[in-house]
């Protein structure tokens, strides 16, 4: 059964899903822009009770709290970690996707000694030039207006990005979508902000980098491996959302990887 549940952090509260027996090892899942925590519940259905698992919806996204601003990715990073100080959780295994990966990534320098392992799926390590042309299309994919024309548009932009296969998840992603208009803007610049060649450098917890062929980040995904060849790597399935349609991958990739820690 997932439950659910909100952690307290400096700004507002976070809004978390549970799973699993509270004894075992926990793993801490962080979502991508502008999902929640709702993508990683077939993943966590799909650990069983191997581990205690924890999806926590960022700052400005899902049920939790709307901040002013999200000025660096390092601000979600914080929250998030408050969160998970609030619930009383020492060391964890972290996985991240996209945004969530970014967060993630925040971790081992500002909060060292925290990790047990560090799992990235489609890291976000692009170039100048890259930056700039994501820019033009995930700064503000959509704008809300009196005329409800945001809604076909962001429904477009879903299929764009890979939320197809049915129109569920589809539906779910673009309330979600709808839930983070103003944050999703502001998440997405701070992304391209984040130096994450230096913080990939500096993971020092068991990493494993994680992508699909499909995923619109896949061409970042091979720089990443080639700067950190000690990671340990896989592929899955799924485009820009295999936790929801490659679960069952995923999990086993994570059980894998996390046995050997």
């Amino acid at each position: 059964m997932i439950r659910r549940g909100y952690a307290d952090s400096r700004d507002g509260q976070i809004h978390f899903r549970r799973s699993g027996h509270a004894e075992a090892p926990v793993v801490c899942f962080f979502h991508q822009t502008a999902s929640s925590g709702v993508m990683f519940e077939k993943v966590m259905e799909a650990l069983g009770g191997a581990f205690q698992c924890f999806a926590f919806d960022s700052p400005g996204f899902g049920q939790s709290f709307q901040p002013e601003e999200v000025p660096a990715v390092s601000y979600l990073a914080d929250r998030l970690m408050e969160a998970i100080d609030d619930l009383g959780i020492g060391t964890f295994h972290a996985c991240g996707h996209h945004t969530g990966g970014s967060a993630a990534l925040e971790f081992p320098t500002r909060f060292p000694g925290r990790l047990q392992s560090l799992t990235v799926i489609g890291p976000v390590l692009a170039t100048e030039a890259e930056k700039a042309e994501y820019r033009k299309t995930f700064v503000r994919p959509f704008a809300i207006e009196e005329s409800g024309e945001f809604l076909m548009t962001a429904w477009r932009y879903l299929e764009m990005i890979g939320a197809t296969g049915s129109v569920e998840p589809r539906t779910r992603e673009l309330a979600d979508h709808l839930v983070a208009h103003r944050t999703m803007p502001m998440a997405f610049s701070a992304v391209w902000e984040q130096d994450a060649g230096t913080l990939l450098r500096a993971v020092d917890c068991p990493l494993l980098l994680m992508c699909s062929k499909d995923d619109v980040l896949w061409p970042l995904f091979e720089r990443a491996t080639a700067l950190r060849p000690d990671a340990a790597t896989a592929l899955v399935g799924g485009g820009d959302f295999q936790p929801d349609r490659d679960p069952d991958g995923v999990a086993n990739v994570l059980k894998e990887f996390l046995s050997g820690v």
